[in-house]
């Protein structure tokens, strides 16, 4: 596994497991919700909105010559789960706080996956800013332009009681 940081708390790392290739990257952490009406968080007014996500993606995908992504209700879980444990924790990892790593997050929704990627990041206040940071991260960007991608979900999680506020995940993947 390889893991590095820059200046504005970008992880990334890369997990290569037998027949399955499982690329990661931490920047926001976005927990994506799968209905359109947005998540709002009056402390900080940040809102997160699936389906708008979904759209800024794809919409940058095309103009790579890329396949749209599909919201997907199972990446969208592993999402949430490991952006609430973040905030909970008020770090910043692809390693859960109970060891797991981003394919065991994905396994765990049954999600069969023969490749899965996770851009993570926190403190960034809106979708556009934490969009903005994984395209300007080689690691995330990377992600965000996988090719073989067909599936993704993304959530975000806030606590004002933290040193980061915001806890965003982004899990793309495509099944065996």
């Amino acid at each position: 596994m390889i893991w590095s940081v820059n200046g504005r708390g970008v992880m990334r790392g890369i997990f290569v497991p037998a027949l399955t290739v499982f690329l990661l990257s931490a920047c926001a952490d976005v927990g994506l919700q799968q209905s359109a009406a947005p998540t709002r968080i009056a402390a900080l007014n940040v809102t997160l909105n699936a389906e708008q996500a979904r759209d800024m993606i794809n919409k940058y995908r095309k103009r790579k010559g890329l396949k749209p992504l599909i919201l997907h209700p199972k990446l969208a879980e592993a999402a949430r789960r490991h952006s609430k444990d973040l905030s909970r924790h008020d770090t910043i990892s692809h390693r859960g706080s109970d060891g797991s790593d981003p394919w065991e997050r994905v396994k765990g929704t049954g999600y069969k996956a023969r490749l899965a990627a996770e851009n993570v990041g926190v403190g960034q206040v809106s979708l556009a800013e934490v969009f903005k940071g994984w395209q300007d991260s080689p690691g995330h960007n990377e992600n965000l332009l996988l090719n073989d991608a067909t599936h993704m979900g993304i959530a975000l999680i806030q606590d004002p009681q933290t040193e980061y506020k915001t806890f965003w995940t982004l899990v793309l993947g495509s099944p065996i």
